[in-house]
């Protein structure tokens, strides 16, 4: 009876989960000087972030691909 509630407030909170560390990122975007953010595996970003961030010249290495299996963001040289 209240399976598909339950089923739409998983969904519901995992990507509001997602929404909000891509918000924390965004906000760390901003403030970065050192040109190289690292975030813990534990976070997550949609398909659809990532691409954007990718057209923009940032740099994504996701925890899988690094030795410090952290996300490590890499940041365009300011102008």
């Amino acid at each position: 009876m209240y399976e598909e509630d339950i089923e739409h407030a998983l969904r519901a909170r995992k990507y509001n989960a997602i929404r909000a560390d891509e918000r924390e990122l965004i906000n760390a975007i901003t403030y970065d000087t050192d040109g190289i953010i690292k975030r813990h595996p534990c976070f997550g970003y949609s398909e659809e972030f990532i691409g954007e961030l990718q057209e923009h010249d940032i740099s994504v290495c996701d925890p899988d691909g690094n030795s410090d299996e952290n996300w490590t963001f890499t940041l365009p040289p300011m102008y």
